[in-house]
């Protein structure tokens, strides 16, 4: 090859390179999209105000039911932007425990209920809409802080896996910080529709642990019993060193390289052919999922839901649940070329 042609190629490699004021901007970003997110989390006195402002709107419709107000989502986990929602799971009568696949009469009377609470109590709150579907819900506007809530009453196991993602991101702090700004990216790219918080959560736990950095969902339940229904919500509460894995160090350096890596990764993904399984902390072609997974697994669904769906993420409890199965082969597409276009750019190494 001629030497000036090797020369021009190393002057356009270089030039691509992001500079040392990029990297700058780019960390002193990401931590004021971090702080902003922190500071929503450690918002207790307005979580507080909202629960009971909540819980005081209820106990009229349920006089002599225990009622218990659970927050969660990405407002508690850190990772929440300016509009971002807050999500309250309400147990009445004492259900966390209960399953079904499907809304039992039960459920759908108690969300007619509550709307009807909501609307008696303009004061404290506006009514938005009903949402149908395997977990509905009541949309709600808290008018003191003008944030949307999203109410849900059937359904626990939310609660527990956010619990279970928030003693991720404290194994392994790098995990939110990526979230945060992959979050912020996928707005930016107009593909958070699909590619919303809580796909982008088990992406970056899934990335993470292929790379040895977390152990897997089935290391943490290792042992444990169901307790909602046939699933598994609670973990053993391992420290890094326990699972002979070495903490991330929190840095503009490390948040570039693994968010790299994460647009690396998935930009030659095989989604049609694999499952993005976080339980497993490996990819699984589809044909295979059902033999891999516990015997609780094939009593429902058989998985069902990650065969004929252009994504399949599996969730990290509800093992039956593909979380990506809205995903259409456009917003697939789309979100590969940005991948791509990001590990050739910026991000690239």
């Amino acid at each position: 090859m001629d030497r000036s042609f090797k020369l021009a190629i190393n002057i356009r490699s270089d030039s691509d390179r992001p500079t040392s004021k990029a990297r700058r901007n780019f960390w002193f970003s990401l931590l004021n999209d971090v702080r902003r997110a922190t500071k929503k989390q450690d918002n207790v006195s307005l979580n507080q105000k909202i629960s009971n402002e909540l819980k005081k709107t209820l106990r009229p419709e349920f006089p002599s039911q225990l009622i218990q107000i659970h927050l969660f989502g990405s407002r508690i986990l850190g990772i929440a932007g300016d509009d971002s929602d807050l999500d309250i799971y309400v147990d009445i009568g004492n259900c966390s425990g209960v399953y079904s696949d499907k809304p039992t009469k039960k459920v759908l009377e108690q969300q007619m209920v509550i709307a009807q609470a909501i609307r008696k109590d303009p004061s404290k709150w506006a009514f938005l809409k009903n949402c149908e579907g395997r977990c509905p819900l009541v949309v709600v506007r808290h008018k003191n802080s003008n944030i949307q809530c999203d109410i849900s009453f059937s359904n626990s196991m939310t609660c527990g896996q956010n619990k279970l993602v928030n003693y991720i991101f404290e194994l392994q702090p790098i995990a939110r910080y990526m979230v945060v700004y992959l979050r912020g990216w996928a707005e930016r790219q107009q593909i958070h529709s699909a590619f919303r918080s809580h796909l982008l959560v088990l992406m970056v736990i899934f990335i993470l642990q292929v790379r040895r950095h977390l152990p897997t969902i089935y290391m943490l339940q290792n042992g444990l019993k169901p307790d909602v229904g046939p699933w598994i919500t609670k973990f053993c509460n391992f420290k890094l060193f326990e699972l002979n894995i070495e903490q991330v160090p929190v840095n503009g350096y490390q948040a570039r390289k693994k968010l790299a890596d994460f647009f690396s990764f998935y930009s030659t993904f095989n989604f049609s052919k694999f499952v993005v399984c976080p339980y497993l902390g490996k990819k699984v072609l589809r044909s295979n999922l059902k033999y891999m997974m516990p015997q609780r697994y094939r009593q429902f669904g058989n998985g069902r839901r990650f065969q004929n769906k252009q994504v399949a993420i599996q969730d990290l409890v509800h093992l039956n649940h593909n979380k990506g199965a809205s995903i259409n082969k456009s917003m697939l597409d789309c979100f590969v070329e940005k991948c791509c276009l990001e590990s050739q750019g910026f991000f690239k190494t």
